[in-house]
């Protein structure tokens, strides 16, 4: 992968749209993952669908620092590089609604080599059905006898059911597209979402779907569990991950959200 980043040429983008709108891959970067997001990306950019548009997003602050050679490459072959506030794992998908709201966005993480045919499976099945959200990998929220979600820990964890559903949490880290005005506008209230929901973006976007009345479904993958991506290994210690699942935040910040919302009653079948 490596080698290709530095030998290719070819654009790693299409012109040519799939629908009457543009899919755009969105992505963020930070710490010691700046040096190593550009072979996430060159794995995006080999894919046998390939997006219209590739947008890394990075904080402000690194406006006016030189670019790291394989990112420049990269640019070369359609890559976009934009400057927003840091917004935490937000950023990888509210500065995109914001600027591209008319566009269908597929977020992926910064520290993952994705195999060849991942956009493939999610931009096919949304061509058969622009009406869900989809998705690599997710979680099925699960209820008590009261109607009230169990603990995070209590769900079917890495779930293989296909059916549409506003039970299915999609996991960001497998790849998640989201089609235009799929979630509710508040999706980009920043103030909210960093309130109540920090460390757990995607409990917020779940919320915004199921605001907003849309449902998840999961995608084909080359396996039972999602697992379309090789991890990178050398830049997992920077990552919220390790603060969610050292404090297990997820239960309270789920309970945050759906109470502010009212959201028990709209998570229906």
């Amino acid at each position: 992968m490596e080698q290709n980043i530095l030998h290719l040429h070819e654009s790693g983008i299409v012109d040519t749209k799939y629908c009457d709108h543009e899919i755009i891959v969105s992505l963020t970067t930070y710490g010691k993952r700046f040096y190593d997001v550009a072979i996430t990306i060159e794995s995006i950019m080999e894919q046998t669908m390939k997006a219209n548009r590739i947008i890394l997003w990075i904080d402000n602050s690194y406006k006016g620092r030189p670019l790291p050679i394989n990112l420049q490459l990269l640019q070369k072959r359609g890559l976009e590089v934009e400057y927003c506030k840091d917004i935490r794992s937000y950023t990888k998908l509210v500065p995109a609604l914001r600027k591209y709201p008319e566009a269908a966005v597929i977020t992926i993480d910064d520290d993952l080599i994705y195999k060849y045919d991942v956009l493939e499976h999610l931009i096919v099945a949304y061509q058969q059905n622009p009406a869900f959200i989809y998705c690599h990998r997710m979680h099925k929220m699960r209820l008590d006898a009261n109607g009230n979600l169990l603990p995070y820990f209590l769900w079917e964890w890495e779930s293989t059911d296909t059916v549409p559903s506003h039970f299915n949490l999609p996991t960001g880290v497998g790849s998640v597209l989201y089609p235009p005005h799929c979630m509710a506008p508040e999706v980009i209230d920043e103030n909210t979402f960093l309130g109540i929901c920090k460390f757990a973006d995607d409990i917020w976007f779940k919320a915004m779907a199921l605001k907003a009345g849309t449902k998840s479904q999961l995608v084909h993958s080359t396996d039972l569990h999602g697992n379309d991506y090789v991890v990178n290994e050398d830049v997992q210690d920077v990552g919220l991950i390790n603060i969610n699942g050292g404090q297990n935040l997820n239960d309270t910040q789920l309970k945050a959200v759906f109470e502010k919302y009212d959201l028990y009653k709209l998570l229906h079948e």
